[in-house]
């Protein structure tokens, strides 16, 4: 996760800020160790002498400029900040509006005009501005994809916002970036930068409510047990809480837990036989309490809702 290697327009232009700052401290740097390199050969004590060296005081023209190049330095850098924070929070035309939510300890995504919601993965086309409006369900938490460049902090009661356009396709990692709690560390995210029309395919995939199920048992067990009073799967009459992610298209994610283990069918089992076990502090509760055939069949409804 390469901090220059940003996939952004705008953490492109942080990142260029970056180097200008670098090569300017690198070359006062150099200018310093000279200055003092010279002066300790130079002018040091010879074996022998023991009269004091000339003093000299006051030199008009050399105060002028150690006064003004680091004024003129300071001055080309502010300029150079207050443009990079304008290309940065620069409004974009048409973009994408996403809603990020943190909670403890994961993320959910709604795409406004798009109708679309999903949690833990978020899906963005290439080439497209995007607007994430940044909200927290509980305490302060931070957006932190190291290729886009920068992060931003998610406050209770208040409305950050990211502009972001992403040149480039691939997957890229992120997590939140402001202690938060027990599972802080893993409170991850996961980018997915596509074309548009791979994103276009998915977001109306990701509109639709969850298919009927042709595994009516593990639906039943779903919701006959308190799954429902945590997680919406639309299509599913009764199934509508809010307080966990939407598991409308879970099988569709490659994580459960936000990025704590691979979405597979055995770890989905172990997840909610047990999430302490996997991710201890969690706030979803065990279910060891089904039996074998009930974790099955829900294991294997939910799989099915792609």
């Amino acid at each position: 996760m390469d901090t220059l290697d940003t996939v952004t327009r705008q953490g492109l232009s942080i990142s260029s800020l970056f180097v200008v700052e670098l090569v300017i401290s690198a070359v006062l740097l150099a200018l310093v160790i000279g200055v003092m390199a010279i002066a300790l050969v130079r002018f040091r004590a010879r074996p022998g002498e023991t009269a004091e060296p000339p003093q000299v005081h006051g030199n008009r023209q050399l105060e002028i400029i150690w006064t003004a190049t680091p004024a003129v330095t300071l001055a080309v850098m502010f300029v150079l900040v207050v443009q990079t924070l304008r290309t940065v929070d620069a409004a974009q035309p048409s973009a994408v509006a996403v809603t990020v939510t943190a909670h403890q300890w994961w993320w959910a995504f709604a795409y406004t005009d798009q109708q679309a919601v999903t949690a833990n993965e978020l899906h963005v086309p290439v080439g497209t501005p995007l607007l994430l409006n940044l909200e927290s369900a509980d305490v302060i938490h931070s957006l932190h994809v190291v290729r886009f460049g920068w992060m931003q902090d998610l406050v209770p009661g208040k409305t950050n916002t990211m502009q972001v356009l992403v040149d480039r396709t691939g997957i890229f990692d992120g997590s939140c970036n402001q202690y938060c709690g027990v599972q802080h560390a893993w409170m991850r995210l996961r980018v997915i930068a596509e074309p548009i029309d791979q994103f276009n395919g998915w977001v109306g995939q990701q509109r639709q409510p969850a298919l009927a199920s042709t595994g009516l048992a593990g639906e039943q067990v779903f919701l006959h047990n308190t799954c429902v009073s945590c997680h919406t799967i639309r299509g599913l009459a009764g199934a509508t809480g809010t307080v966990g992610p939407d598991l409308t298209h879970v099988g569709s994610r490659n994580t459960l837990g936000a990025g704590v283990i691979d979405n597979t069918p055995e770890n989905l089992r172990s997840w909610i036989s047990n999430p302490q076990a996997i991710k201890p502090g969690v706030l979803m509760p065990a279910f060891g309490s089904l039996n074998a055939a009930d974790l099955s069949a829900v294991v294997d409804y939910l799989e099915t809702l792609k």
